[in-house]
């Protein structure tokens, strides 16, 4: 069992510790120091069953420490020790709110005192099961889950696992327990691309998810704000479902009635441009994000328009789903042409992915019954009004006016996913859009996209 130790100097640590190993021998101490950042400790060298602090330390803000760590490692047990003076000016309201797991233990130390707080912290940690272990597991029977996609949860039904050798894998994320955006954050942080769930538990995960969001769905959701998560929920499950099973007529229902809350979700917002900023508010979009903002923008360049057939939204909101479904790095979002040099950064695995992928998505949606047609959008998605596009270099000239407003879609975003966020960005995007897409069938999707951005 490791605990993180923040002490003082070495008159007043060496108590404490001596007291923890003699009467504690399994119990390890972490001690954090002035030249190791305490984000990354707790990040890479835990994780820590529960928390010590010597409270005498002027060099610290307990209250804003103790809110830190809390955000970090998740609830814990807290163990602050000082002297009588310190307690009365250190210790806040909001510790001593929560005896069962916030002990006090003044200076002088009493041996007794501090085993007492010692001893209720870990029968605490072993009630709640919040010691994460190391276990060996072999990496197929893993699933590797993006770590973006860790936003889209407060918790998760299985435990979850960080990969530290190519055999040990250290549970970050203990089943049915809250976790916190910052946990996820210091890990990407970290460089940390993926955390993995057991396969089997991913399976019943999957199956689990999608027929709750059905019932979500049936529900009727009454605060509209929460239809974006609901969203972005929708196409993640889907996108797993897919790409680990197949598609199966739960996903298609699931499709129809997300397309049909899309709708209802954009009409409902009377600025185009607030809704993309929910929806690219993190630096690095995903797969789910890029595909939900497509769908967006793919509405409202209809609703622009005047064309109001369902035939329509279903096949350009059914392609903004699978647009990129057999990619796996949701870096590529950014890449928009086969001739973009920042292609050759990647591996040439991916390079062949991507050069493939219109196709592969276009194959996918035959899959889907009740669909028709949305395999020419996803295959011209990355078509070009000049013929510098792929598979097929079509120009604007041999490209239908369905697929113009797929591609100006999907491109806008792939623009704002690359771009720094600035208040002028989406007019600023358009602009440099128009010296390349004011022609042909593209003229009428790029008038009411710009329209939406406006607002007129």
């Amino acid at each position: 069992m490791k605990i993180l130790f923040i002490g003082h100097n070495h008159e007043s640590n060496t108590p404490i510790i001596r007291l923890m190993g003699n009467n504690f021998p399994k119990v390890k101490m972490v001690e954090a120091s002035e030249s190791r950042d305490l984000m990354e400790l707790m990040t890479v060298d835990g994780p820590f069953s529960f928390v010590v602090i010597a409270i005498d330390n002027k060099n610290i803000m307990v209250s804003e420490l103790y809110e830190t760590i809390n955000e970090t490692l998740g609830q814990r047990p807290f163990i602050f020790i000082g002297s009588p003076n310190s307690v009365k000016s250190y210790i806040t309201s909001e510790i001593l709110q929560r005896p069962l797991i916030n002990f006090i233990v003044e200076t002088p130390l009493i041996p007794d005192e501090f085993k007492k707080a010692v001893n209720a912290s870990i029968d605490w940690v072993k009630k709640e099961e919040f010691e994460e272990s190391i276990l060996e597991f072999s990496r197929d029977d893993l699933h590797k889950m993006r770590l973006r996609n860790f936003y889209l949860f407060e918790q998760m039904p299985y435990d979850v696992y960080l990969e530290l050798t190519p055999t040990q894998f250290g549970k970050v994320i203990s089943k049915n327990k809250p976790y916190t955006q910052q946990l996820i954050q210091n890990y990407s942080r970290k460089n940390i691309k993926h955390l993995h769930l057991k396969k089997d538990e991913h399976l019943k995960f999957l199956d689990t998810s999608i027929k709750n969001l059905l019932k979500i769905y049936d529900a009727k959701l009454n605060d509209k704000k929460k239809y974006l998560y609901l969203h972005l929920k929708t196409i993640f499950f889907i996108h797993q479902f897919i790409k680990t099973l197949s598609v199966s007529d739960d996903i298609v229902k699931l499709t129809h009635l997300f397309i049909d809350s899309a709708r209802e979700a954009v009409k409902s917002h009377e600025s185009m441009p607030e809704l993309l900023d929910q929806i690219t508010a993190n630096p690095n979009m995903t797969f789910a994000e890029h595909s939900l903002a497509t769908a967006y923008v793919c509405e409202t360049i209809l609703y622009y328009m005047g064309w109001s057939a369902d035939m329509s939204r279903d096949k350009l909101l059914l392609a903004s789903i699978l647009q990129d479904i057999s990619l796996n790095n949701d870096e590529m979002i950014k890449i928009r042409s086969l001739n973009d040099p920042n292609l050759k950064m990647y591996t040439e695995e991916e390079q062949l992915d991507f050069k493939n992928h219109p196709l592969k998505a276009a194959q996918l949606s035959t899959f889907f019954s009740g669909f028709s047609d949305v395999d020419f959008i996803l295959s011209e998605q990355h078509e070009h009004p000049t013929g510098d596009g792929f598979p097929k270099g079509m120009n604007s000239s041999g490209l239908t006016t369905i697929s113009c407003i797929f591609i100006l879609a999907s491109n806008f975003v792939s623009r704002i996913a690359g771009a720094k966020k600035t208040p002028t960005i989406y007019k600023e995007i358009i602009g440099s859009m128009k010296r390349i897409y004011n022609t042909g069938n593209f003229k009428d999707p790029l008038k009411a996209l710009e329209k939406s951005i406006k607002g007129n």
